[in-house]
């Protein structure tokens, strides 16, 4: 081989050592803020990883199982800081994790433009939100000197379950048929309309990444669209970094937890948009 350069054979692509070197440390600094905000955050590694070539179909299965790898090791430091509210896990898990199955495994049907806007739009009208509410609590709690009374361990009832049920039924049809967990789109919900605690909110959209993720990646390993080396080269890094991102985000103030969300949605929202229309 005359050629010096690392190159290593992936399916959709060959990636020189620096683009993959380049993904590792990505996924790293992708994992830590993610696990401070309690999103896996695919909606930012999976532009990137299509940016440089892979195929989308094997990016998007990547992806789903980076995402759950990384709300694992997320997931531990949360269950010892007893941030993850289990009921509400499995409440609100099981439609969206049917959802995610059914979007996976016919991930060719609906032009993925489409539904890669519609995530787009939706993330740009949860960062809006989130981003006025946590300012305004903030300002409300500098007037008042207290934190929001009415946030807790999340609201279960008849009329929250049907609509936390139906919006995460449809989020998981669109998100494994993308290759996104979407906890981006579920922790807003978990906070205004379940009105958890956004610590407690956080360790639960973890936990419901898990879920949601490896629904979506069965649906695509039926298809056999998975690269193994890809997902060890990504998985890695977004676990180390989702752990150590969730020890420290369990002591974030619950107020600028939430703009920090916001923010991060609002900074992903332009990766969403040029992927949808650069593939």
């Amino acid at each position: 081989m005359s050629d010096t350069s690392l190159t290593l054979a992936l399916i959709g692509s060959d990636l020189s050592g620096a683009e993959l070197t380049g993904l590792a440390i990505m996924s790293l600094v992708v994992g830590i803020v993610g696990g401070i905000v309690g999103i896996a955050l695919g909606v930012v590694r999976l532009p990137i990883m299509t940016a440089i070539g892979l195929d989308p179909i094997v990016a998007a299965s990547t992806n789903l199982i980076v995402s759950v790898l990384g709300s694992v090791a997320g997931s531990w430091p949360a269950i010892l800081q007893n941030r993850i509210v289990f009921r509400v896990v499995v409440v609100i898990g099981i439609p969206a994790v049917i959802g995610a199955f059914v979007g996976g495994l016919y991930a060719d049907t609906v032009p993925r433009v489409v539904l890669l806007t519609v995530v787009a739009l939706l993330l740009l009208w949860s960062s809006f939100a989130m981003i006025v509410r946590a300012y305004a609590e903030l300002r409300r709690r500098t007037a008042s000197g207290q934190d929001d009374p009415s946030a807790g361990r999340g609201e279960l009832n008849t009329r929250t379950v049907t609509r936390e049920s139906i919006l995460g039924f449809g989020i998981g049809v669109i998100g494994g048929a993308v290759g996104l967990a979407l906890g981006v789109l579920r922790m807003p919900a978990l906070v205004h309309v379940l009105k958890m605690k956004p610590s407690l909110a956080a360790g639960t959209n973890l936990a419901l990444t898990i879920l949601v993720g490896m629904s979506g990646f069965a649906g695509h390993l039926i298809s056999g669209r998975v690269d193994w080396m890809l997902v060890s080269i990504v998985g890695v890094p977004a676990m180390v970094g989702m752990f150590a991102g969730s020890r420290m985000g369990g002591d974030v103030d619950p107020a600028k937890l939430r703009l920090a969300v916001g923010v991060v949605l609002l900074v992903v929202s332009p990766l969403v948009f040029y992927d949808a229309f650069s593939g």
